[in-house]
């Protein structure tokens, strides 16, 4: 059975697509089976992982009763399988309206949990549909942070949301529990140490338990370096492109946590 983690920040620009790619990398490099979902209407972890566009698109599988799964999934140069995103998921507020609609990624999920090891959902920068399919479809979420107040203020909306999701009622919505917090462009300065002394007192004192790991959620940075802008001009993973710098290091460090967590 697969283990599924969500990205998310309702603030764009705090490295979850980035942070889904390393990590898939990673995992994939470590010889585990990896699938990544980009959930994403502006379909960067579809782009920058050089993906074929004219494949089916999540947006397809989410809009065909007869969904062929198996043609949207491919391999990308990284090593690991993804199912590309696609701009019409800017309509799925309007399209999956439908109250089953908010099970189409869980049944996907379902689908290909015995194919793969890990399944990584990078989620768009919003609070949508399409992210409350998340906190039903992941077993984990993994929050992506800066030193901007937006994303402080998405950790809380990312925990008041979920928090709605595990509410009882006649089919449980989700099972979904905060696993961490990744604080993304890290510089070792009065405003990064303030954000990160922030994180961890939110993590310890504002996530209630029915939503924390048996582990408090680990809070851990990837410090600030031209390699990660270098890389994505590159379409690459920094693993590949320079395995050397500190964020690659730091990624590293983050899935070893990770597996850690999942696999001890």
């Amino acid at each position: 059975m697969s283990v599924t983690i969500a990205l998310a920040n309702q603030k764009g620009g705090v490295g979850k697509t980035t942070s889904t790619i390393e990590i898939a990398s990673i995992l994939t490099k470590l010889e585990k089976k990896v699938l990544a979902i980009d959930l994403d209407q502006q379909c960067n972890l579809t782009k920058n992982a050089e993906a074929d566009k004219s494949l089916p698109t999540i947006y397809d599988l989410f809009s065909d009763d007869d969904p062929d799964i198996n043609a949207a999934i491919q391999k990308v140069p990284a090593g690991y399988d993804l199912i590309a995103g696609s701009s019409s998921m800017s309509k799925a507020d309007k399209e999956f309206e439908d109250i089953d609609d908010a099970y189409l990624l869980a049944d996907l999920i379902d689908a290909l949990s015995d194919d793969y090891d890990y399944i990584l959902i990078d989620n768009a920068p919003a609070r949508n549909r399409l992210l409350n399919m998340s906190y039903i479809a992941a077993d984990y979420f993994i929050m992506c942070a800066d030193s901007g107040e937006d994303s402080l203020d998405g950790i809380d909306a990312i925990v008041t949301d979920m928090m709605k999701y595990h509410k009882p009622g006649k089919r449980k919505l989700a099972d979904s529990k905060i696993m961490g917090v990744i604080i993304t462009r890290f510089r070792q300065t009065n405003i990064g140490n303030t954000v990160l002394d922030i994180i961890n007192e939110k993590v310890e004192n504002d996530i209630p338990d029915e939503i924390k790991t048996e582990k408090i959620p680990f809070v851990m940075s990837v410090r600030e370096t031209a390699a990660v802008d270098e890389a994505k001009m590159m379409h690459q993973p920094v693993q590949t492109y320079k395995k050397s710098s500190t964020a690659a290091i730091d990624y590293r460090n983050i899935v070893d946590e990770i597996i850690s967590r999942i696999e001890e």
